[in-house]
């Protein structure tokens, strides 16, 4: 059994993800994960002031690389919102179970999630590229 440290969410992402759950008009197989991310926002997370969060935890519009342990394939990707979304351009929304499993991690953290085969995959966290709020994007 594996045990995952809580993730840090800040209060503006947290905020986003709520809004995105209130106003769900996402396709059919989407609601799953939007249901699963806010509940990690609400039952699973500590919340933060933006100001407060860690320089080396994922926030949204992260930019990270984090290697499957399975594969040991290493990837370099944004975390974005859905709308923002573009596996061309990297930026993956955090409605996917990379995206979700990656928000609110440090970097060493390995984080733990199911792929929609029913497939539990573990990724860890090697280094945080670029976040808001360490650049002092508060507002993003």
């Amino acid at each position: 059994m594996h045990t995952e440290t809580i993730p840090v969410i800040t209060e503006l992402d947290a905020a986003r993800i709520r809004e995105l759950g209130a106003r769900n008009r996402a396709p059919r197989e989407a609601h799953a994960a939007l249901r699963d991310l806010v509940a990690k926002v609400t039952e699973r997370s500590e919340i933060v002031p933006g100001r407060r969060v860690a320089p080396d935890v994922v926030t949204v519009n992260s930019t990270v690389s984090f290697r499957d342990e399975a594969s040991e394939s290493v990837h370099r990707v944004s975390v974005v919102f859905p709308q923002d979304a573009s596996i061309a351009e990297r930026r993956i929304s955090v409605l996917s179970p990379v995206g979700c499993a990656l928000l609110g991690r440090s970097v060493g953290d390995i984080a733990w999630f199911v792929l929609p085969d029913g497939t539990a995959r573990a990724i860890r966290l090697l280094e945080l590229h670029y976040q808001p709020e360490a650049s002092g994007d508060y507002t993003r």
